[in-house]
């Protein structure tokens, strides 16, 4: 327990991944392998059921310190996490002097022994040992057990550093390591010791484990100067960039995966796509995006976000949330290697292999033909109407390179929708800012009164946010546990990518990637958008097909040659 303590403080002191990766490496060189198996098993995101609730938690510890209601609840409010106020208060209190050391168990012990046979007691025993173990343990051992009892137990890292670190360690690819994580398993030394085991190559130079895994994806750049920068515009590939899950599909025999960028496994999230891709014969690797709807007229990503990490969606929510794959490139085909030619011949490839298998559920990115930059200026403009985030603009003669080379493929994204907004609440952050309010809330009028639109807490500097966290608490009007509202005295400018309509918002929108841009200090919170405002934003965008979106770009296009024979070519233009 105190090696797996020490690990989670180093982890969550740090925020440089490569920081991260080092750490678990080492970890992981020298731990026992059942120890390893059950640190494993946490830092991929796994975690047993709850077995003590926080709030009885919390009582039990108000009870060995004695605290009254009132200190209680300001404590809590204060720190804003179960197990982190108790370790401290038990730190404090006099009960820290007469601390035995504790026994030294591995974590896989302390599970194994002591955790998970508490599920077995009733409430009564549950106390009397959690009680000996707060008398032995130290403050961090004592903060790690806490989160194990009430099953919150998350470690600040992403499954695909944990798969970094323990390729490091064992000369394996990282999605070697994740196809062998795939689904569920148990912890334990055996476990660990197939994990680690070396790959098994095969005649064509892949490792058995590597018929059914992700090749690196190559990445997009983003633009930071004019197009015409790039030279001709004959030599570039253009197409909508469309806010989906970016992914690789792979088929071997009869068998297909689907990894995310990051190299997660989703396939079992999308059982209505693995049907329609087993349709196109051969071995093959295909990069490309699961989009909502129809790949043609793809729907906002708020409608793709129902199905995410559903692993076992039901038939009634595949009906309801359709989705479709939207392929890019053809990267392997039938033991053969396609990332060395370049893309406008992966491109005829790509074609031949699913021209005869196209259908609303799988498609090809559709190619937008372009005389000039300055009609790729006109196409970006109107990419928020197409309910696109931009353009994507890819080198014709291009390798497919791992990683974000640049001069192979560029995002050119249009800028931010924005509102302005109030702040109206606040609430802890986690890790290194639980002693700060880092986690904002924000709203708009709606019939005189200001109702949340959005949640934020990305776009601030740390200077700015301690200033802010000393606002919020001299000026704090109601608590909810750890969330305090605020006066309504500061305007912020809100960013966001999209925007759908969602019953699920008091607001009755949903914004997609809300972050902070700045504060709006010149204007008062009376002036602050409105709902309508919100409302009209929808209206002015247009669901695709919507009378407004479509008049506004005949207009836009009239007035343009070039842009009107663009969207005759395409059926676009109205009359």
């Amino acid at each position: 327990m105190q090696a797996f303590a020490a690990l989670f403080e180093q982890l969550d002191q740090t925020t440089a991944t490569n920081d991260k990766v080092r750490i678990m490496a080492d970890f992981f060189r020298w731990e026992d392998p059942e120890t390893c198996a059950w640190v494993l098993y946490f830092l991929s995101g796994q975690r047993p059921k709850q077995i003590v609730g926080s709030t009885k938690l919390r009582r039990w510890a108000q009870e060995k310190v004695g605290y009254p209601d009132w200190l209680m609840e300001e404590s809590y409010a204060a720190v804003g996490d179960t197990a982190e106020l108790i370790a401290l208060l038990l730190a404090a209190g006099e009960q820290a002097a007469d601390r035995a050391p504790s026994e030294p168990l591995s974590l896989g012990e302390w599970m194994e022994q002591r955790i998970l046979p508490l599920s077995g007691m009733d409430d009564h025993a549950r106390r009397g040992m959690i009680f000996q173990w707060w008398n032995a343990l130290e403050v961090r051992e004592t903060f790690i057990v806490n989160k194990l009892l009430t099953g919150s137990l998350r470690v600040g890292v992403s499954e695909t550093l944990v798969y970094r670190a323990l390729a490091a360690v064992y000369s394996l690819p990282p999605a070697v390591i994740a196809s062998r994580l795939v689904g569920t398993w148990q912890p334990g030394a055996e476990f660990f010791a197939r994990l680690s085991a070396p790959a098994e190559e095969t005649a064509d130079g892949r490792s058995a484990d590597e018929n059914l895994l992700p090749l690196p994806f190559c990445l997009a750049a983003p633009m930071e100067s004019d197009p015409e920068a790039l030279g001709e515009v004959s030599d570039w590939q253009c197409e909508w960039k469309w806010d989906g899950i970016r992914c690789q599909v792979v088929k071997a025999g009869s068998r297909i995966e689907i990894w995310s960028r990051g190299e997660e496994r989703i396939t079992g999230s999308f059982p209505d796509l693995t049907r329609v891709l087993l349709a196109v014969p051969g071995d093959w690797v295909i990069d490309g995006e699961i989009v909502a709807g129809d790949w043609r007229r793809p729907g906002a990503f708020q409608s793709l976000q129902q199905r995410l990490n559903r692993k076992r969606p039901s038939l009634a929510l595949i009906a309801s949330s359709p989705v479709s794959f939207l392929a890019y490139d053809l990267l392997h085909i039938d033991g053969q290697s396609c990332r060395h030619r370049p893309l406008a011949e992966r491109r005829a490839m790509l074609e031949g292999k699913l021209k005869a298998f196209l259908s609303e559920s799988l498609g090809i990115s559709p190619l937008l033909d372009l005389s000039s930059w300055e009609q790729a200026k006109l196409l970006r403009e109107r990419s928020r109407v197409e309910g696109a985030e931009g353009l994507m603009l890819k080198a014709k003669a291009g390798e497919y390179v791992a990683g974000r080379k640049r001069g192979v493929w560029f995002k050119w994204k249009i800028d931010p929708l924005a509102i302005d907004a109030v702040l109206t609440a606040a609430q802890p952050g986690t890790g290194r800012r639980a002693s700060l309010y880092t986690d904002y809330t924000f709203s708009v009028w709606a019939e005189g009164r200001l109702i949340p639109v959005a949640k934020a807490y990305s776009g601030l500097t740390d200077e700015e946010i301690r200033e802010l966290d000393g606002w919020i608490r001299k000026h704090t009007r109601e608590r909810f546990g750890p969330v305090r509202t605020v006066e309504a005295q500061r305007v912020f400018e809100i960013g966001f990518e999209g925007i759908s309509r969602s019953e699920r918002h008091k607001s009755g929108f949903a914004l997609r990637f809300p972050r902070i841009l700045r504060e709006r200090t010149d204007k008062r919170v009376e002036d602050a958008d409105q709902v309508a405002t919100l409302d009209s934003l929808m209206e002015s965008l247009g669901s695709r097909g919507g009378q407004v979106a479509r008049a506004r770009s005949a207009r836009a296009a009239s007035d343009n040659p070039e842009q009107l024979q663009f969207d005759l070519e395409r059926g676009d233009a109205t009359s």
